[in-house]
C-alpha cells in the first residue's frame, strides 16, 4: 500500500460508500482512523477517512492478530481489494502496538463509572 499523509475523503477509503454529512449524503458514518493509532502516538499522523463498519472491522483484526486468533471469518463478504486495505491498516495497528510495548508513556484507555456525587465532586474541580 502506499504511504498515506492524509487521506480525508467524502466516502469511505476501503468500501467507496458515501458519508452522510456530504452533499449529496449518503448512507455511511464517517470515522477517521489514525493510521498509527493515537494511544500507540498518532496524535499528529496520518488519518484516513474510514465507515464506521470498516474501522470497526480493522480494530476486530488487528485485535485477532495482536492475539494470534484467526480472523479470515471477520473479513467474509469483503473483496479481495477490500481485504488488503484492512489487513494493511490492522498491521500498522499491530507495528505500533509492538513497538510501544515496554513505553511507559503509552496511553491506556481507561473507563470509570461514577455515581452522581462523586461526578458532581468531579464537576466542582474544572
Amino acid at each position: 500500500m502506499p504511504a498515506i499523509a492524509h487521506m480525508i475523503l467524502p466516502h469511505c477509503w476501503v468500501c467507496k460508500v458515501r458519508f452522510n454529512d456530504q452533499h449529496p449524503p449518503g448512507p455511511a458514518v464517517e470515522e477517521r482512523h489514525h493510521l498509527v493509532p493515537q494511544a500507540y502516538g498518532g496524535t499528529d499522523g496520518p488519518q484516513v477517512s474510514l465507515c464506521d463498519t470498516h474501522h470497526t472491522k480493522l480494530h476486530r483484526v488487528a485485535n485477532a492478530l495482536k492475539a494470534g486468533k484467526p480472523y479470515a471469518h471477520l473479513l467474509i463478504g469483503e473483496s479481495h481489494d477490500r481485504q488488503k486495505k484492512i489487513l494493511w491498516m490492522a498491521s500498522l495497528v499491530v507495528k505500533a502496538d509492538l513497538a510501544t510495548v515496554n513505553d511507559e508513556n503509552k496511553a491506556t484507555k481507561v473507563v470509570l463509572v461514577l455515581d452522581r456525587q462523586h461526578q458532581q465532586l468531579l464537576d466542582l474541580c474544572k
